[in-house]
């Protein structure tokens, strides 16, 4: 098992993806291989997960304006 993700910002980015139910069949295969040989991304991607559920239990879900959330969403993507 390695100790050590060279690549980690790219394994964050997957894990999010694939908690928010965004990845794709060949993203959640890749991450599986990793996740099978890879120490830091495990821990990462428990970690994610829980903050995610945390989250999830704690906030109050309201309805927004659909106008509101594409705006957020468009000012989301520009950034990425």
């Amino acid at each position: 098992m390695k100790e050590h993700c060279s690549h980690q910002a790219d394994c964050l980015k997957m894990i999010q993806l694939i908690l928010d139910g965004e990845a794709t069949e060949q993203q959640l295969a890749r991450l599986k291989v990793n996740l099978e040989s890879c120490k830091p991304c495990i821990e990462m991607y428990h970690l994610e997960k829980e903050v995610k559920e945390l989250l999830t239990k704690r906030m109050e879900k309201r309805c927004c304006p659909d106008q509101l959330v594409a705006t957020i969403k468009a000012k989301i993507l520009t950034f990425s």
